[in-house]
């Protein structure tokens, strides 16, 4: 075959539509045949067009009503020419062999198609080729379909399956409970349509009340499309979002279920055509279904499109007409949900609805992704805020950005220089006074101390009281780390004097304060438990400093040998008497940190 490659022109009640065909085409009714037929009268796994030797083959698969060519029915295979008409159920169809050449005359004589009124549709093939905008050629007579009420094999339980729900599932959204029934079961592979609904206008413009409806359809998307760029509660979004389809489908049930933190399908909307609060119940195994392939069903009958895979629910619950889209924005690797409409009526649905029905699930995809993605801002936001009170800004900033590992549990660092310090009669001081003023006293104190151990690139370890804790060496070290932690407690003591100052003018008695510096190795880490974790240091160095400060008194820096080892000659010290300390197995030396040295020059901050 030279030129296009062969096609099946398909005549619906929603138009003409070409397909292009595959090596290996399936036409049936069920969702997972490569073209889906929404043809009552067509059976779910209806026929096969498979191509040979460049040409193709028709067989049929048993179907109940049969298949036709050019108005015979056929007999396990049959070679297909330019031109062929097709008929299932009430589906009509042409066969293009891709050549180029006006498909000849249907045939004249005992069992050729009679064309006429009978089941006649604007824009169908004609006497003279195909397509022609005389009415469609009828069918040769079919077997008796099913009546519609006919009742569907069923053998399992006459008690309806236990719901299978998520652990602490709410169990209503609104006043209306949703049940997801059935066991996960595989129901073969989603092949995407190929069809669609929306035909141009030259194909539909003869049809005013085809039109109005259409009309009706976009109209009202575009009105849902804007309100999801408008809102912000996603909860009030996915009500408006069924509300609006139920205005252009015949859905008498409709779900949203969203994934949940979990990895859940949680109902997060759900709304019935009659106002009632009677449970709504969907079916796992089209629900699993739809995630897995990561497309939508449109099924006419679900009781019987699904019968294989054993959904009683669809049958006991009566699901007949669904269309179920997942909510899956462009090439996200998860679906974030699914949106369910069902009916108890069959054929309820068209393809031009599934068609906008899947661009609205895109948009509400969307919208979810970035409330998400909101949600991260603000959770960095929040992230970024805490570690900024417990490191100095610019070492937040490079954690933050993964410049900078802050590994959960601890490790060694082998060189920390550890700060201790308290108010000295701090006790005496509480005893009398109203909680709510030694609080507003400590905040005002702790705000100007924790900003200068920030301006030296400090980490906070915590309060312990009156007491403040911090080491520098973790989670970023300096080559100068001790002379930057000496040099915050000289400035500390400078903010100390001012702050008492200002007290003084109020009234108030003065604070007294004495600082502990050790030097030495420590680990330091994340502590706690999973849902509360402390950024600390741990060790002898961290035991050393707090007991150092306990023997300093009002005003002093008392610094150890390790520490002032590191200092060189950028400080005026003096030392004071040795003092045994706890696990010391001798009195330790102590020096007092007077004051930087006039000829040094501050090279830090």
């Amino acid at each position: 075959m030279a030129g296009r490659m062969a096609r099946l022109i398909l005549a619906t009640a929603e138009g003409q539509q070409a397909i292009e065909l595959r090596p290996i085409n399936s036409l049936g009714r069920h969702p997972n045949n490569t073209i889906q037929l929404l043809d009552k009268i067509v059976s779910k796994e209806h026929c096969i067009l498979e191509q040979r030797d460049g040409h193709f083959i028709l067989r049929d698969l048993g179907s109940l009503n049969g298949t036709y060519v050019n108005g015979e029915r056929v007999r396990g295979e049959t070679l297909l020419k330019h031109g062929d008409e097709i008929a299932l159920g009430s589906t009509r169809a042409r066969y293009d062999d891709g050549s180029g050449v006006a498909p000849p005359p249907p045939p004249v004589g005992p069992g050729a198609v009679q064309h006429g009124p009978a089941m006649g549709m604007p824009g169908m093939p004609g006497p003279g080729g195909w397509p022609s905008p005389g009415p469609m050629a009828a069918a040769p007579p079919l077997p008796p379909m099913r009546p519609p009420q006919q009742s569907y094999p069923y053998s399992g339980p006459t008690a309806p399956p236990q719901p299978v729900h998520a652990p602490n599932r709410p169990p209503s959204i609104s006043g209306t409970r949703v049940d997801v029934l059935d066991a996960a079961r595989a129901i073969g592979t989603q092949i995407a349509a190929q069809t669609k609904g929306f035909q141009p206008f030259d194909s539909v413009g003869h049809d005013p009340q085809q039109l109005r409806v259409d009309y009706e359809r976009l109209r009202i998307t575009w009105e849902l499309t804007r309100d999801i760029g408008l809102e912000r509660d996603l909860d009030k979004l996915t009500d408006k979002i069924l509300l609006a389809l139920f205005k252009f489908t015949k859905a008498d049930r409709g779900v949203i279920l969203l994934r949940e933190g979990d990895g859940q399908l949680t109902p997060r909307a759900a709304r019935r055509r009659d106002g009632s609060e009677s449970p709504i119940q969907v079916s796992s195994t089209i629900l699993n279904h739809v995630i897995k392939e990561r497309a939508g069903v449109l099924t006419h009958d679900a009781s019987m499109d699904f019968a294989a895979s054993k959904g009683k629910s669809m049958i006991l619950n009566r699901i007949s007409s669904a269309m179920v889209v997942p909510l899956l924005h462009e090439n996200e690797k998860e679906v974030l949900g699914v949106l369910w409409l069902d009916s108890e009526s069959l054929a309820q649905f068209q393809p031009k609805d599934l068609e906008v029905i899947t661009g609205v699930a895109g948009q509400v995809a969307m919208f979810i992704e970035n409330t998400m993605l909101s949600k991260r801002v603000e959770q960095e936001i929040v992230l970024r805020d805490r570690f900024s009170r417990l490191v100095a800004p610019n070492v937040a900033e490079q954690m933050m950005s993964g410049k900078l590992e802050v590994k959960k549990g601890g490790m060694l660092v082998k060189e920390l220089s550890i700060f201790n310090s308290d108010i000295r009669g701090f006790t005496q001081m509480s005893e009398g006074t109203d909680a709510e003023v030694i609080v507003e006293m400590l905040n005002d104190y702790f705000e100007p101390m924790v900003e200068t151990l920030f301006k030296y690139e400090g980490t906070l370890d915590k309060f312990m009281g009156d007491g403040i804790m911090a080491f520098w060496g973790a989670p970023l070290a300096h080559p100068d780390d001790a002379i930057r932690c000496v040099q915050c407690a000289l400035d500390q003591m400078d903010v100390l004097g001012r702050f008492n100052r200002d007290r003084m003018a109020q009234g108030k008695p003065p604070l007294a304060v004495g600082i502990g510096i050790h030097t030495g190795p420590g680990v330091v880490g994340y502590v706690g438990s999973s849902k509360a974790l402390s950024y600390t240091v741990i060790g002898d160095t961290a035991n050393t400093s707090a007991r150092l400060c306990a023997t300093a008194l009002a005003g002093q820096i008392v610094v150890s040998e390790a520490t002032l080892a590191r200092l060189g000659n950028r400080f005026e010290f003096e030392e004071i008497e040795a003092r045994s300390l706890k696990g010391k197995e001798k009195p330790m030396r102590r020096f007092n940190v007077v004051r930087e040295k006039p000829s040094a020059v501050a090279k830090v901050g």
